[in-house]
């Protein structure tokens, strides 16, 4: 019997079975390449320092890392470190949080407060920390004061930047269609520029949580008495290397944390949007 165009051969099978990934593999195959990836990351480690590559005066192993950062949450010298380096970001980012989405709004939804605010956002957020972190000492000392407000700065731009874009790009459509059924202005604000307007805030605020510790641990590398980066910068002095990078993975695991809380809020947040675009 001829075979028409229409009508899939069996080798075009064979291809779409080895194409198409089994039902398993398709569900965890993100977590197996992620699971082979971390431990190739720690074999290469591993091997750096083993070999003598790298002294371990300067780069500890995996396990000596591990062993320091059990035995710190164990015995305090490390756990202790960890709560005032996140309420000191907690507060800088919530702070952050609350300026950035109102100020955004303001300014997104007037066009002549756009053309205005366009000049300094750009200066100010391509400005380094690093350049601002001698103003905040000199206006707010090395206290709390100055490591929650560079917190807020880091966090602010990033908030701000994307309000502003979410708010002004809300498509015209929506907004007329509204006027259209009588709706007034505050109605429109709070039930059509605002739903519309979450979705593009929400990367802002991601960026934002994981600034928050980026910045913290240069704040407070300016000095203070606890911290995470307090810790890590005296283990660094003291030649401590296995409870120095001990201090990087606490930091580490907890932007993870912070990360998956944040795509959580995220995902709940945002669920009605994937409910349109999935029909």
């Amino acid at each position: 019997m001829a075979i028409t165009l229409d009508e899939p051969t069996d080798v075009e099978d064979r291809d779409d079975d080895l194409d198409t990934p089994g039902p398993w593999l398709a569900k965890y195959g993100r977590f197996l390449g992620g699971a082979i990836g971390l431990a190739g990351f720690l074999l290469v480690w591993w091997l750096v320092v083993a070999t003598g590559y790298v002294s371990d005066m300067y780069l500890a192993t995996p396990q000596d890392t591990f062993r320091a950062f059990v035995d710190g949450l164990l015995d305090g010298t490390l756990s202790s470190e960890i709560w005032p380096s996140v309420q000191r970001a907690l507060i800088g980012f919530l702070i952050a949080l609350a300026a950035g989405i109102s100020l955004g709004i303001v300014v997104g939804s007037f066009t002549v407060f756009q053309t205005l605010a366009e000049p300094v956002l750009v200066f100010f957020r391509n400005l380094s920390l690093l350049a601002l972190l001698p103003v905040f000492v000199v206006f707010l000392g090395i206290g709390e004061e100055s490591k929650i407000a560079i917190v807020v700065w880091a966090c602010f731009w990033p908030i701000f930047v994307n309000a502003v874009g979410a708010v002004g790009g809300v498509e015209r459509q929506l907004l007329n269609s509204a006027r259209a059924l009588g709706a007034g202005r505050w109605y429109t604000f709070v039930h059509v520029i605002l739903p519309a307007a979450i979705p593009a805030i929400f990367p802002g605020i991601r960026l934002a949580s994981a600034n928050a510790f980026t910045a913290l641990v240069a704040a407070e590398l300016v000095g203070g008495a606890q911290g995470i980066g307090i810790y890590i910068n005296n283990a660094a002095l003291r030649y401590q290397t296995p409870q120095m990078y001990a201090g990087i993975l606490a930091l580490g695991l907890i932007g993870v944390l912070v990360n998956a809380v944040m795509t959580g809020i995220e995902w709940r947040v945002t669920r009605w949007q994937r409910g349109l675009t999935n029909r």
